[in-house]
C-alpha cells in the first residue's frame, strides 16, 4: 500500500546534486543564480508543448522556484511516458502522466512498479472542451464508414487510444472496427491528413483548428463526448521518502509559475512563442484553455477509476488492481496544508 505513507512533518533534506543524463532536450536553463546558492537541485521532465512546460521555464526566468528554495533543471521528451521512464531510471525527480496513460503504466508493470502519483496537474469541469472528434467531409452523413476508412489517428497506449474509443462510440459507431493510424506526431497527423491517409482524429484546442483548415469537419465536440483529459504528477516511492520537501516545493513553484502566466498573458506570449517555436496565437488559445489543478480531488481520484475499470474490461492489462493504492498526498499535504480543500481525495 502506498497510502499517506510518509509524515508530515518531514525535515528539509540535504539534497546532493544529481548528474541529468537522460536522453532528450536539456534546458540549459536553471534556477540557480551562484556556486554559493544554497538552493536544492530537482530534475523534471516535461512533455513537449505541455502547459507545465510552459510554466517551469517562465517560472525558472522569473525567479519563482527559487523561492522556494529550488535549483530546476529541464528534460523536454515528446510523450508522457517517457517522462515517466526518466523518473524510474533515476534522472528526473518528477514526470506527468495522462490519466489513461498512467493508469495503463502501472497496470502493465503491476508487479514490480514503484510510481507514485502525488498531485493532478490539469484537467476537470471545464478542461480543453474546445474541438472534439473530427472526420473527413466525406464521413459526415456516413459516419458507419469510418469502419472502411483509412483510420482514426491515435497512439496506442496513450491516452489517444481511450479518447478515440470514446469519441467513436459516442457517435454510434463500433471503435473496434475502426483502423488505428498509430501517430502521436502532431505534424506528422496533420500531413497524413493533407494527403488522405487518415479520416478521423481526436482534438482540441489551437491543434483542432489546423485540422479544420485541412477539411476535417467536427460531428461531435468534446464537452458532448466527455473526454477532457487529466494529467498527472508522478515519482517513485524512493524519491517520494527521500524528497517530500522537495516535491511540495514543486507544487508551490509551480502553481505560482502558473498563475504568474496567467496575469501577464500579454508579457509572456511573446516570450513563449520565441523560445519554443509557438504561434502566439496558438500558444493563447491553448493556456487559456488549460485548467490547473494542485493536490489531489476526489474527482481526480475518480477519474482513474473509472478509466481503470475501462482499461482492465478491454484487455489492457491482465490483473485489476486499486489505483488509489498508488496515489500518495504526502508532498502536497507539506504543499498546502492537511486542510486544504485542494486535498479531498479519500484514500483509506
Amino acid at each position: 500500500m502506498k497510502l499517506n505513507k510518509l509524515l508530515t512533518g518531514i525535515l528539509a533534506l540535504t539534497v546532493g546534486a544529481m548528474s541529468l543524463t537522460a536522453c532528450g532536450n536539456v534546458d540549459e536553463n536553471s534556477s540557480a543564480k551562484d556556486e554559493d546558492s544554497e538552493l536544492q537541485p530537482f530534475h523534471v521532465a516535461v512533455m513537449t508543448g505541455s502547459g507545465e512546460q510552459y510554466a517551469v521555464y517562465i517560472g525558472i526566468e522569473q525567479g519563482i522556484f527559487e523561492k522556494y528554495g529550488l535549483d530546476i533543471s529541464v528534460t523536454e521528451y515528446a510523450y508522457g511516458i517517457n517522462t515517466m521512464d526518466a523518473v524510474q531510471n533515476g534522472t528526473a525527480d518528477t514526470g506527468d502522466l495522462a490519466d489513461f496513460t498512467l493508469v495503463n503504466r502501472i497496470g502493465n508493470t503491476l508487479e514490480g512498479t514503484n510510481l507514485v502519483v502525488y498531485s493532478e496537474l490539469s484537467g476537470g469541469t471545464g478542461y480543453d472542451t474546445t474541438g472534439g472528434l473530427y472526420v473527413s467531409a466525406e464521413y459526415v452523413d456516413n459516419l458507419q464508414g469510418l469502419t472502411e476508412s483509412k483510420g482514426i489517428i491515435g497512439n496506442v497506449g496513450t491516452a489517444t487510444e481511450y479518447q478515440n474509443y470514446v469519441a467513436l462510440t459516442y457517435i454510434g459507431v463500433d471503435a473496434d472496427a475502426v483502423p488505428n493510424v498509430n501517430l502521436g506526431d502532431v505534424s506528422t497527423s496533420l500531413a497524413l491528413i493533407q494527403k488522405g491517409d487518415a479520416s478521423a482524429v481526436v482534438a482540441s484546442g489551437s491543434t483542432a483548428r489546423r485540422y479544420e483548415e485541412y477539411g476535417m469537419v467536427l460531428v461531435a465536440t468534446s464537452e458532448e463526448i466527455g473526454v477532457a483529459t487529466r494529467s498527472y504528477l508522478l515519482t517513485t516511492d524512493e524519491i517520494l521518502s527521500e524528497k517530500a520537501d522537495l516535491l511540495a516545493a514543486y507544487l508551490n513553484g509551480l502553481e505560482e509559475s502558473v498563475q504568474y502566466i496567467s496575469d501577464n498573458l500579454d508579457e509572456v506570449t511573446p516570450i513563449i512563442s520565441q523560445k519554443f517555436s509557438v504561434e502566439e496565437d496558438d500558444f493563447i488559445s491553448s493556456w487559456t484553455n488549460l485548467q490547473f489543478n494542485f493536490g489531489f480531488t476526489e474527482a481526480g481520484a475518480e477519474r482513474l477509476e473509472d478509466i481503470g475499470k475501462w482499461a482492465y474490461e478491454h484487455g489492457k492489462y491482465d490483473t485489476e488492481y486499486n489505483i488509489r493504492d498508488f496515489i500518495d498526498t504526502t508532498a502536497a499535504v507539506l504543499a498546502f496544508g492537511e486542510d486544504s480543500d485542494k486535498i479531498t481525495v479519500q484514500l483509506s
